[in-house]
């Protein structure tokens, strides 16, 4: 229950103050503004609160207020959360459900969202932000949301510019229905920082585990998956020794369109809030030229720590651009390393001695890639650090993070990367 005693007796008829509740921590969040836009029906509940006892602030949609629709003094109410999350340090969580916006307010409400984008864009790479889209979310307030580090959104929900449009696919996480949504926010927020500042929250508690894969190197029963779906690559936020960490995995098939922008996206926002990132490595390469180059773009700026871990093959590009711009760059056994394809580079290499019965080509080529191409080979050559047996390598990762946790490097003075 809201410690503002007008807000107790609104908690049961008010939807957007329920859901407030069920958000912060006991049900207690401040809400502030409470009294502006009762003549004009501010469409919004705001406040701040603690979750997981970090500060956060949030607003909700109030769909029982002329059906949520975004107005000149909702936008205003919005704008004062987002500039108290500044004034603080704290996350931003929105929680959306509306019927488009007041268009009868016109060009005014424009300049009211513009505003708010504006602030927003400001915000972004200093607190985490976070989006929770429980119904439609329509037009220019479809722009706010989809601004957000994170958008999260139930099954039903609808998130676009154009009422009639397909629902943009662009949430971290979507559940089946609006509770399960608000309790994945609950969770996620407890992965982030307060702000670009803060450091990371640390669990106490770290569950003994054995590694026998790359993603057991990892505390146990802490790893949240984003933007699933892809065949060929996932990404996490997971706790190693109870410290949060990026999570990229690789699996060993081309990287497509799909999986460039969520890798791209998850490595910039960890970058911003200092999350080190560690990639497994197992691609053939990437899909085209211009994916390719806006992976290794987003590698090359971070500047938190990095460490990749060759679990398959390092093949060209993903090579170069996860391993080579990497900290500290480690393979299991029996990994690969080639600048081409394995089976390309077993043909130019060999030449003449393929001339025999195909059934001992594959037997030859097997060999030069075990051989030449093997990461034992590229580490006695320097272009990996070690080459690790897979139940060594959660101790591996732990002590490379430890000491990478007092890294200084400091991007080359510019406004932004036009890549």
């Amino acid at each position: 229950m809201s410690n503002n005693n007008d807000i107790k007796t609104r908690s049961a008829e008010n939807k957007a103050v329920a859901i407030l509740e069920q958000f912060f921590d006991g049900g207690v969040f401040t809400e502030v503004n409470a009294v502006y836009g009762k003549e004009t029906l501010a469409e919004a509940v705001c406040g701040y609160g603690y979750v997981d006892g970090m500060a956060v602030c949030a607003f909700c949609q109030d769909i029982t207020e002329a059906s949520g629709a975004m107005s000149i003094a909702q936008a205003k109410k919005l704008n004062y959360i987002y500039e108290l999350a500044l004034k603080i340090g704290a996350p931003v969580v929105g929680f959306y459900n509306s019927k488009g916006a007041r268009l009868a307010e016109g060009n005014m409400l424009l300049d009211a969202l513009g505003g708010l984008l504006s602030l927003s864009s400001k915000l972004s790479g200093v607190v985490p932000q976070i989006s929770v889209v429980l119904g439609k979310c329509i037009g220019t307030t479809a722009l706010l949301a989809s601004n957000a580090d994170f958008v999260i959104k139930t099954e039903d929900a609808v998130l676009s510019l154009d009422a009639d449009a397909k629902s943009c696919n662009c949430a971290a996480i979507t559940e089946k229905d609006e509770a399960s949504a608000i309790d994945a926010a609950k969770a996620l927020v407890t992965y982030l920082p307060s702000n670009n500042l803060a450091l990371t929250p640390s669990a106490l508690d770290v569950e003994a585990v054995s590694t026998t894969d790359f993603m057991t190197a990892f505390d146990a029963n802490t790893t949240l998956e984003l933007y699933k779906g892809s065949e060929a690559s996932s990404v996490y936020l997971a706790r190693l020794e109870g410290n949060v960490t990026g999570v990229v995995e690789t699996k060993g098939k081309t990287l497509e369109k799909d999986d460039v922008k969520k890798i791209t996206k998850f490595v910039k926002f960890c970058d911003a809030f200092s999350i080190p990132v560690v990639t497994a490595v197992d691609a053939d390469g990437f899909k085209c030229l211009g994916g390719a180059k806006k992976v290794l773009s987003a590698y090359s700026e971070a500047t938190a720590p990095k460490v990749a871990v060759i679990v398959g093959k390092a093949v060209g590009a993903v090579y170069l651009a996860a391993v080579g711009n990497a900290d500290a760059a480690f393979a299991l056994e029996g990994a690969v390393v080639s600048p081409i394809k394995p089976e390309a580079a077993a043909y130019i290499m060999l030449g003449d001695k393929l001339n025999i019965p195909v059934a001992e080509q594959d037997k030859l080529i097997s060999d030069f890639i075990s051989a030449d191409l093997s990461a034992l080979n590229a580490a006695k050559n320097g272009y990996i650090n070690d080459v690790v047996a897979v139940e060594n390598l959660r101790a591996k990762l732990v002590s490379a993070l430890d000491i990478l946790s007092s890294k200084r490097e400091t991007a080359l003075p510019k406004k932004h990367t036009t890549i």
